[in-house]
């Protein structure tokens, strides 16, 4: 190129070397190289007449790579934002993973089958009976029930051998069976054949303040601000958005433009940080949830996350696009920016997120929730492909998030059953019994299936509603209880009663059912695992506490099961909420108590001790004065509960199955006194085990339980029956299911135990399931 001194040439050789660095750097660095470049070059030209046409050059060149340098490296430290993000928050998940990396590989070896039991344990009930009383141990037993392979695809499976027979048995949808295929669980030649599985205490329990980290600070709050994220989340939370602060601020540069510096690179990062977050909010989002997967659990339990996630992107685009848009009106220069195409591609990706959002709002999306779901897939659409043609950068991540839904949408399908099914109305409590009996396998206790029904019409027949599954696995089918409780359940409700009608005004049809899942339930933690097990259910929350009881009587038997005690508490406005169900409570019981009096009749030919349940119903609506009468026409009644009388129900005589008399006068009083005085009232209570005295027993008191009570009670029995049998107890695990505010009124009991109660129980956790989304 040939050398001129005019102030044009000068230009054009700054231009050239802006050019050659062009390809690392946006159209806007190039053009802030240009102008600055320009303003230095009437100098140079006065310069280069006097000393000649080789100083121009050199002082043009130098500014020019000067400015080329320093843009580079800005831009270079902008660029590096989101892989140094998605890093940090990569070093979070694993910090996650190693806390549940204990119980997972507890599970796992209570699912392997070659895990065989340890010679040198001696913490095992069944090991220490067999050894004082002069029985054998059998070496062959192995360690069982970790369920890791269990809870992916529903499946045919079979059905296992039952232990009491009833003529009645094909009318109850919850039959009980046990893991043994051969002998009985009633014989005096039954052994266990397998062992509980280890427990292990969560890391976090070892803390001195652990007892605050299940703290739920805004579960006070009037809704819609109302939350119940514990302090132990909450720690998580705070340490995202801090990585996420750091993003944003660290060595940026959002300083007014001058002669000398660029036109603020750094305005591009709140766009990084938020498209950086893409992928991780849809990875949160779907039911396939692989980080679910990774810290065990499910999808549901990692909405709360997602929301966060979700806000912080909504908060770093719009902070993106004001910048922006505030530069664009002070250059002068709005209107010529806003028609180019890369613009009007971030404008409708801002949209889209601005239409996620505003139908995330909580009174919108309870009040059409069909509206929130369809604003969410025409969001999500609009967000990846403007994205995608906004910046080239976008490419990469747009891509992972399409794959990451495409792959949900694939486990989806792949879970997805067509069955035939027979639904049960029930008027009383309006509620539909949901059975599908080709189906008895592939599921783990507390988990949820999602629901379609064709037959209910093209607006409702394909829309999928989530269910918790109410039957233990391999039993005679899979069951779900679907209570009237919205437009959705009162559809299939109305279906359900088109049916033929039977006994007591129930109605029964069959339809064909798109059944997805299973999803969700306990993750790692085993409470066949613990020494005590506390289930409080809320009204149709019924269903979780019924499945993991359901499941722990069933697998009782095997030995797999190392809680002595499983409390079921039941909490229903009216008696008629609870009559559907009180047949299936009592036959439960009734089979805890017969597998109560075999062990305990034949413990010296090596069985073991027993796993009692105690149910008690709450009827919260009906008078302390009013009769209770759910329990009279119990058609589940053993007939040879003669020996049994003697223990009379141990909360005041009032409707223990397999009681023939009627309560005394005493009993009754003690019972209205105890309604009355709800600080008093207990689901457990200090008692000694007799020889051949089952303690399974099923009551129906008025009045609302006092959880505080309740659970010191649980964990003073524990570590009283514990010390007794000079074991060590495993824990006590307290779950709940239902409103908001019944489970924090049980969060509040648990967390109010002292703290040398929980050492000396061997830990006290809680798992909880919340209604609505």
């Amino acid at each position: 190129m040939p050398l001129m001194v005019n102030p044009s040439t000068g230009l054009l050789l700054v231009a050239g070397a802006a050019e050659s660095v062009s390809t690392a750097l946006p159209s806007s660095t190039v053009r802030s190289a240009i102008s600055v470049a320009s303003s230095a070059s009437p100098a140079s030209v006065s310069h280069s007449a006097s000393a000649g046409v080789n100083m121009t050059q050199v002082v043009a060149q130098e500014a020019a790579d000067q400015l080329a340098n320093d843009a580079n490296r800005s831009y270079l430290r902008t660029a590096v934002i989101p892989r140094n993000l998605l890093l940090a928050l990569g070093g979070l998940l694993v910090l996650c993973m190693c806390l549940a990396h204990l119980r997972f590989l507890a599970r796992l070896f209570a699912s392997l089958p070659s895990a065989k039991r340890s010679k040198d344990r001696t913490d095992d009930y069944v090991f220490n009976m067999a050894n004082a009383q002069g029985g054998d141990h059998d070496p062959q037993r192995q360690v069982g029930g970790g369920g890791l392979f269990r809870g992916w695809f529903l499946r045919e499976g079979r059905v296992r051998l039952q232990h009491v027979q009833r003529v009645d048995e094909k009318h109850n949808p919850f039959a009980m069976p046990f893991d043994d295929p051969i002998t009985p669980a009633s014989s005096p030649f039954r052994r266990p054949t397998l062992f509980p599985p280890p427990h292990i205490t969560p890391l976090e329990h070892n803390l001195p303040f652990s007892s605050t980290l299940h703290f739920s600070p805004f579960a006070s709050l009037p809704s819609p601000f109302d939350s119940s994220i514990t302090l132990a989340r909450l720690y998580l939370v705070a340490a995202y958005l801090v990585l996420v602060i750091i993003a944003l601020v660290w060595q940026s540069d959002l300083s007014p433009t001058t002669k000398t510096k660029g036109e603020g690179v750094d305005f591009i990062r709140t766009g990084l940080v938020a498209l950086a977050q893409i992928p991780l909010v849809v990875a949160l989002g779907v039911k396939g949830n692989l980080l679910g997967l990774c810290v065990g659990m499910g999808y549901e339990k990692m909405k709360a996350f997602h929301k966060i996630v979700g806000r912080v992107i909504f908060l770093a685009a719009t902070l993106h696009v004001a910048l922006y848009l505030h530069k664009f009106v002070t250059a002068g220069t709005f209107a010529a920016t806003m028609g180019k195409p890369f613009v009007i591609c971030g404008l409708v990706a801002y949209s889209s997120i601005c239409l996620i959002a505003v139908s995330s709002l909580p009174w919108i999306r309870n009040a059409c929730y069909g509206v929130f779901r369809v604003c969410h897939v025409i969001g999500i659409i609009g967000l990846l492909a403007g994205l995608a043609f906004h910046v080239d950068m976008a490419g990469p991540f747009c891509v992972s998030a399409l794959c990451i839904y495409l792959l949900s949408i694939l486990s989806s399908l792949t879970k997805t059953r067509l069955a035939h099914a027979e639904l049960l109305a029930i008027p009383d409590s309006r509620t539909t019994i949901v059975t599908i009996p080709t189906i008895r396998a592939g599921w783990r206790a507390g988990q949820h299936v999602r629901l379609r029904i064709p037959a209910l019409g093209f607006s409702k027949g394909f829309q999928s509603h989530p269910f918790t599954i109410a039957s233990a696995p391999d039993t005679e089918g899979l069951v779900l209880l679907c209570k009237d409780a919205g437009d959705w359940t009162k559809a299939l409700f109305e279906l359900a009663e088109g049916g033929t009608r039977g006994e007591g005004g129930r109605c029964a049809m069959t339809a064909t059912v798109l059944v997805e899942g299973p999803y969700g339930g306990m993750g790692n933690t085993m409470l066949s695992s613990f020494s005590s097990v506390l289930l409080v259910a809320g009204g149709s929350g019924i269903s979780h506490a019924l499945a993991l009881a359901h499941d722990l009587v069933t697998r009782a038997p095997t030995g797999s099961v190392r809680a002595q005690t499983v409390d079921l508490v039941w909490l229903v406005r009216t008696e008629d909420d609870a009559r559907a169900v009180i047949p299936t409570l009592s036959e439960m019981v009734n089979d805890a108590r017969a597998h109560e009096r075999s062990c305990l009749t034949y413990r010296r030919n090596g069985s073991q001790r027993p796993t009692a349940l105690r149910v008690t119903v709450f009827v919260t609506r009906c008078p302390v004065s009013s009769p209770i009468q759910l329990l009279t026409d119990d058609p589940f009644r053993h007939e040879d509960d003669d020996a049994d009388d003697v223990l009379a129900d141990r909360r005041g005589g009032v409707g223990a199955t397999g009681l023939k008399r009627q309560p005394s006068d005493a009993e009754k009083f003690k019972a209205s006194y105890l309604a009355r005085n709800p600080s008093s009232a207990s689901t457990t209570s200090q008692f000694s085990i007799k020889s051949r005295e089952p303690i399974s027993s099923i009551a129906i008191l008025p009045g609302k339980p006092d959880f505080v009570s309740n659970v010191n009670s649980l964990v003073d029995e524990t570590i009283t029956s514990h010390i007794r049998s000079a074991v060590d107890p495993s824990g006590v695990c307290v779950t709940a299911c239902g409103p908001k505010r019944l489970v924090h009124s049980v969060k509040e009991g648990v967390r109010k135990v002292k703290g040398y109660k929980v050492r000396a129980v061997g830990g006290l956790e809680m798992e909880e399931e919340y209604f609505g989304f």
